[in-house]
This record gives structure tokens, C-alpha cells and sequence, in this order.
């Protein structure tokens, strides 16, 4: 009877882990489907693609995202950007895509990665730049941004 039940935990176990284990990739498959598709997207407007890591529970990225819907930034935006928004979680959602771009969170959320309409990084905040967005000003952004 012992040997039966450790047989059946074993099994119950090994479900709820490849359960888990194949939600995990669908996850993934799907950040980078999204991700694909906008790339796709920013090749074919001739834009940059930023993809900005963040969280909702993140009040830099909440600052951040405020500083972005600003009428000059917004505008500057529009015309020459495109953007896609990661949400990483608790740092334990979506790394699949923040691996594939070399770790940008690594510093701190938010995190952004700028790529060419070409598909080639042009440049990371690994080191945590707007990781204190909530005390930056609009025009710090926008020197950010003019620069690219």
C-alpha cells in the first residue's frame, strides 16, 4: 500500500511539473511570437522598435509610461517608434524575451531596448537608466531619445 502511494505522488507530481513546465513555453512562445510580429511591423513603417520591460506594480514604469503619453513625446513617438510593451511580473514573466536581448532588466525595470527597422539592437539600458523614471523629467527622455 506505502510502495502504491509513493507510485501515485510520484505521478501527481511529475503532472503538476510538466504542467507547469508546458505553460512556461507556451508563455515564452508567445512573448516571442508578439515580439516577431512587432518587429515585422516596425520594418515594414521604417521605425524603431522600443521594447520597454516593466511591471505594473512598478512606479517607474508607471512614471515612465506617463512621460511617454506627454504631447511632445507622444508625438515624437508616433512618428518615429513603435512600441511594445513587456510585462516581466515579479521578475518571473516574458524572460524568455528579455534573455533574447541580452538581459536589459538585469539594473532594474523599466527596462528598454531599441532595435533598427533591420532587426539589429541599437542600444539597451542594461544599466539601469530609467530605472529611477519616476524622478526624471520629460526633457531627460526626450535627450534620450533625440540621441537615437
Amino acid at each position: 500500500m506505502e510502495r502504491k502511494f509513493r507510485i501515485l505522488f510520484f505521478l501527481l507530481i511529475l503532472g503538476f511539473s510538466h504542467t507547469n513546465l508546458s505553460h512556461c513555453s507556451r508563455q515564452s512562445d508567445i512573448i516571442l511570437s508578439q515580439y516577431q510580429e512587432s518587429l515585422a511591423e516596425a520594418k515594414n513603417l521604417n521605425r524603431k522598435l522600443i521594447v520597454v520591460f516593466g511591471a505594473d506594480w512598478c512606479p517607474d514604469c508607471r512614471a515612465l509610461d506617463g512621460i511617454f503619453r506627454e504631447p511632445e513625446l507622444k508625438s515624437l513617438l508616433s512618428q518615429n517608434f513603435l512600441i511594445f510593451k513587456v510585462d516581466v511580473g515579479r521578475f518571473d514573466k516574458n524572460l524568455s524575451l528579455n534573455d533574447a536581448l541580452g538581459n536589459p532588466i538585469q539594473n532594474g525595470i523599466p527596462a528598454l531596448v531599441v532595435i533598427e527597422p533591420t532587426g539589429k539592437i541599437l542600444t539597451s539600458t542594461k544599466g539601469g537608466e530609467f530605472s529611477n523614471a519616476s524622478k526624471m523629467t520629460k526633457e531627460q527622455v526626450l535627450e534620450y531619445l533625440y540621441r537615437l
